[in-house]
C-alpha cells in the first residue's frame, strides 16, 4: 500500500515526498500533532521508503527490507519509547537488561501490536519516562556501521516523555549526528520538549483527520456498518486511534443515553442529574463520559440544523421526528451557548476533575440554557 498505510495527511505526505525528491533529508524530524492522527505511522512508512531495496519516493512493500520494517524487525530501524526501571538497574545496564520476564513479554506484545497497527500507542505498565539507557543504546548503535544498505532511522515515540538526563543525551546526538542516520521525534506535546531539541529538528505539523477519512477506514479495516462508522468518526474528534478505542462501544446505546439526558434537561429532572453524576463518578470511565458528552453535541447540532430548516443535513436521520419535538421544546436561541457549555466540559475531562461534579454542573448549565423560553413564559 505504500503511503496508503497512512490515513489521510495528504499535505504532510506531499511535503515529505518533496523533501525526498531533493535528496536533502534533514538529520532529524519533529512530527507533532494530536494523538492518533498518524505521526508514528508516517515515521514507520518513511523508514520503509528510506530502506526499500528499489529506492525512490515510495516503498515497494514487497522486498525483504520493506517486510522487515513492516514487522518492526529491520536492523536499521530502532524504536524508542517509555520503559519502566528494572530492579537494581544501574546506569551501566541496557534499557531492557533488568526488566523481569513479565514486563519483557509485555514489551514484545506492544511492539507486535504496533507492527500490526502503526496507530497503536505503545503502553508498558509503570513506564513513565524515556530512559537515558535507551538513548545511550541509540548513540552506541549510531556510531556503528549500518547492518545493510539504507538509512538508520531512530523513531522516538512519545518524545515528550524524555527525562532530563535523556534529553541532554539526545541533544548531544542531534548536535553531532552520524551520516546515514535519521531521527524522528513524535509527540502530541511539542511544548514539553527542550527548545534546543526542537530547534535541531525540522518540524512537521500533522492535521486532524476528517470524519470521512476515519469512517472510511472503520468500514474498510474493521467492517463496521457505514452509519455506525459515521457516528464513531464524529465522536473521535479527528483521531483514528480514538475511533478504534470506540469499536467496542455501542454508539447507538450512547446516543440513546444522551437523548435521555436531554429529556431530563427539558423536564428539569434534578434527581436524574444526581443519579447520572453518581454513576459517572463511580465508573471512572473517562472515555465513556467523553463519548456521551460528544453525543450530546451531535444532538444539539442536529437540533440547530432542524431549527434552521435543513433536515437533509441531520446526522440522526432516523430520529427526525424526535428532533422536531426537541426544536419545539428547547429555547433554540441558546443552542450555541449550550454547545459551548458541552465543549467546556469536554475540555476538562482529562484534567483530573471530579467526573460526577463535572457531569451535574453540565446538566444544570444545559437546563438553564435550553429552558430559558419556558422560564420566560412563567414570569
Amino acid at each position: 500500500m505504500g503511503w496508503g498505510n497512512v490515513i489521510g495527511q495528504q499535505r504532510v505526505k506531499g511535503l515529505i515526498r518533496q523533501i525526498l525528491s531533493t535528496g536533502k533529508i534533514p538529520n532529524a524530524f519533529l512530527f507533532e500533532g494530536p494523538e492518533g492522527v498518524g505521526k508514528d505511522a508516517m515515521a514507520i512508512e518513511l523508514a520503509k521508503v528510506l530502506n526499500c531495496e528499489k529506492g525512490g519516493q515510495d516503498s515497494c512493500g514487497e522486498c525483504a527490507s520493506c517486510k522487515q520494517v513492516e514487522t518492526l524487525r529491520h536492523p536499521n530501524v530502532h524504536l524508542v519509547f517509555p520503559l519502566p526501571r528494572g530492579e537494581n538497574e544501574t546506569k551501566d545496564d541496557g534499557p531492557l537488561d533488568k526488566l523481569d520476564e513479565k514486563t519483557m513479554k509485555r514489551v514484545r506484545e506492544e511492539i507486535s501490536l504496533k507492527a500490526q497497527d502503526p496507530y497503536h500507542r505503545i503502553s508498558v505498565p509503570k513506564a513513565q519516562v524515556i530512559k537515558i539507557s535507551s538513548i545511550r543504546e541509540v548513540i552506541r548503535e549510531d556510531s556503528l556501521s549500518l547492518y545493510q544498505h539504507g538509512t538508520r532511522v531512530v523513531i522516538v515515540m512519545q518524545a515528550e516523555e524524555v527525562g532530563t538526563e535523556s534529553a541532554n543525551a539526545l541533544l548531544k546526538v542531534l548536535e553531532e549526528p552520524s551520516k546515514g542516520s535519521l531521527f524522528i521525534l513524535s509527540t502530541s506535546k511539542p511544548s514539553s520538549l527542550l527548545p534546543t531539541i526542537a530547534s535541531r529538528c525540522q518540524s512537521i505539523r500533522f492535521d486532524l483527520l476528517s470524519e470521512k477519512e476515519i469512517a472510511g477506514e472503520l468500514v474498510s479495516r474493521h467492517g463496521l456498518d457505514a452509519s455506525d462508522a459515521k457516528l464513531k468518526a464524529r465522536l473521535a474528534s479527528g483521531s483514528y486511534s480514538k475511533a478504534v478505542e470506540l469499536l467496542e462501544a455501542n454508539t447507538l446505546e450512547i446516543r440513546d443515553e444522551a437523548l435521555e439526558i436531554l429529556r431530563d434537561v427539558v423536564m428539569n429532572n434534578y434527581s436524574m442529574f444526581a443519579s447520572r453524576a453518581a454513576k459517572a463518578l463511580e465508573s471512572k470511565d473517562v472515555l465513556k463520559v467523553e463519548a456521551l458528552f460528544k453525543m450530546l453535541q451531535i444532538w444539539l447540532r442536529d437540533v440547530a440544523v432542524m431549527h434552521f430548516g435543513s433536515p437533509g443535513d441531520v446526522i440522526n436521520q432516523d430520529k427526525i421526528d424526535v428532533l422536531g419535538k426537541m426544536v419545539a421544546s428547547f429555547d433554540t436561541e441558546h443552542l450555541i451557548e449550550a454547545a459551548n457549555s458541552v465543549d467546556g466540559a469536554i475540555s476538562q475531562i482529562y484534567n483530573n476533575v471530579n467526573l460526577g461534579l463535572l457531569f451535574v454542573n453540565l446538566m444544570l448549565n444545559l437546563s438553564g440554557l435550553l429552558n430559558k423560553k419556558k422560564e420566560a413564559r412563567h414570569v
